[in-house]
C-alpha cells in the first residue's frame, strides 16, 4: 500500500515550495494531484509534468481514480506519496469517498471575494470553514505550514479565531 507522507490543500498544486522544498524534505517517490479538472485538461497535465521535478513519478487523476488507487494495495507500493489537492470541496470528495487520508496541511489559498485571511496565503471562505471543522470533527488533523521550515500551526486553532 501506499505509504502517504504528506496530503497539501495548495490551489498552485505543483509550483516551487512543492517541487523544490517539500517534495526534497519528504524525500518523495510520487506526486499525487487529485483534481478532476486537471485530470481532463491537456494543458494543465503538460504544465504539471514540466513543474514536477525529475526524480519524482506523477500522477494526476480524477477524484474517483485517485481514491481507487489509494485503496489498492497494491498501488504505489513501496513508494513515499505526496498528494497535492487544489481546494477543499475536492478534498471532501476524497475523504468522502474512503481515501485512507487522517492528516492535511493547509497551503496556499488565495483570497477571494467572500475569503478572510486565516494564515500568510491561506484565506478562507465561510464554505472552506465549515468543511474543515466537519473533517475535523471525523478526526482528521490539520495544519497550516507553507514550507517545511516553518512551525506547523494548528489550523483549526488558527480558523477558531476568525
Amino acid at each position: 500500500m501506499a505509504n502517504i507522507v504528506n496530503v497539501r490543500i495548495d490551489e498552485r498544486l505543483i509550483h516551487g515550495q512543492v517541487a523544490a522544498y517539500w517534495t526534497n524534505n519528504l524525500n518523495v517517490s510520487r506526486l499525487m494531484v487529485i483534481d478532476d479538472l486537471a485530470a481532463q485538461d491537456e494543458i494543465q497535465k503538460m504544465a504539471l509534468k514540466m513543474a514536477c521535478p525529475t526524480t519524482v513519478k506523477l500522477s494526476i487523476l480524477s477524484v474517483d481514480r485517485a481514491v481507487e488507487r489509494l485503496n489498492d494495495p497494491t498501488a504505489y507500493e513501496g513508494e513515499r506519496v505526496f498528494i497535492v489537492i487544489r481546494n477543499t470541496g475536492t478534498l471532501e470528495k476524497v475523504i468522502a469517498l474512503g481515501a485512507p487520508i487522517t492528516a492535511i496541511t493547509v497551503g496556499n489559498m488565495s483570497n477571494k471575494v467572500g475569503s478572510q485571511r486565516v494564515y500568510h496565503t491561506v484565506c478562507v471562505t465561510q464554505d472552506d470553514i465549515k468543511i474543515f471543522r466537519e473533517l475535523n470533527s471525523k478526526g482528521i488533523k490539520f495544519t497550516a505550514q507553507m514550507v517545511p521550515s516553518d512551525e506547523p500551526q494548528n489550523f483549526i486553532d488558527l480558523i477558531a479565531k476568525l
